[in-house]
């Protein structure tokens, strides 16, 4: 009784390296992609906090995007990753863009992830700035805010698109970007000062001040710092 009990713990144990055998080479894969992936991730971090690319780190920051996308091209992180890494090429004037593979990476992205805020933000900053179609874009922005009304990203890119396309703005679409900058300006410091550098980009100041001045108040501090700081 007992051989026959370590023979079949011994078949049990085989089919267990054998599967484990088998998943190795997918695990090494995902684990390879899921490192290529963060590879191109600090580039990205390092350009949104000033870092100007160059064509050495743009190339290394494709390549490394494009393969985790190559290994795994259903993973909606390396969907957005290697958007993000072909409109750094583009804004840096390193590369030209390629409209019809930056929507199937979104469209895709949205697809495996609908309720994920930025995918939607990130398409309709790609579509306002790059592709030149803010009735495109508005949509999608408008998706963004539903599922997350807050988040840093949404907030920024909402204000981003909307002091830039303004002047051609409905005034349905100035009440969205008011109402986002009023979010902006009651969130924290870093939003406060994300509202204020943007509307002194677009040379819009002045137009949020007055839209503050008869806004809801939000809380004495958010009023003290409009008053003392963006509006004084």
């Amino acid at each position: 009784m007992k051989n026959i009990n370590w023979s079949a713990r011994n078949v049990v144990y085989a089919f267990m390296i054998l599967a484990l055998l088998t998943l190795l080479p997918i695990l090494l894969q995902k684990g390879l992609a899921n490192a290529y992936h963060f590879k191109s991730r600090f580039y990205i971090d390092q350009w949104q906090q000033g870092a100007k690319p160059n064509s050495l780190q743009y190339a290394n920051a494709l390549l490394a995007a494009d393969y985790a996308f190559s290994i795994d091209g259903q993973n909606p992180h390396y969907l957005l990753t290697l958007a993000k890494v072909m409109e750094w090429g583009v804004f840096s004037k390193l590369a030209q863009a390629n409209n019809t593979v930056f929507n199937q990476l979104y469209l895709d992205a949205i697809t495996q992830r609908p309720n994920w805020p930025n995918a939607y933000s990130d398409y309709a900053y790609n579509l306002a700035f790059i592709q030149q179609d803010i009735n495109q874009a508005w949509p999608y922005l408008e998706q963004a805010l539903v599922y997350g009304p807050y988040t840093p990203e949404v907030l920024h890119q909402t204000l981003a698109i909307g002091f830039a396309y303004w002047p051609g703005l409905t005034m349905v679409q100035k009440q969205t970007v008011f109402s986002t900058a009023h979010i902006a300006a009651s969130a924290n410091w870093k939003m406060r000062n994300d509202l204020k550098q943007l509307a002194s980009q677009y040379q819009l100041t002045q137009v949020m001040c007055t839209y503050f001045t008869y806004a809801t108040p939000t809380n004495n501090n958010v009023d003290k710092w409009i008053k003392q700081d963006m509006c004084r």
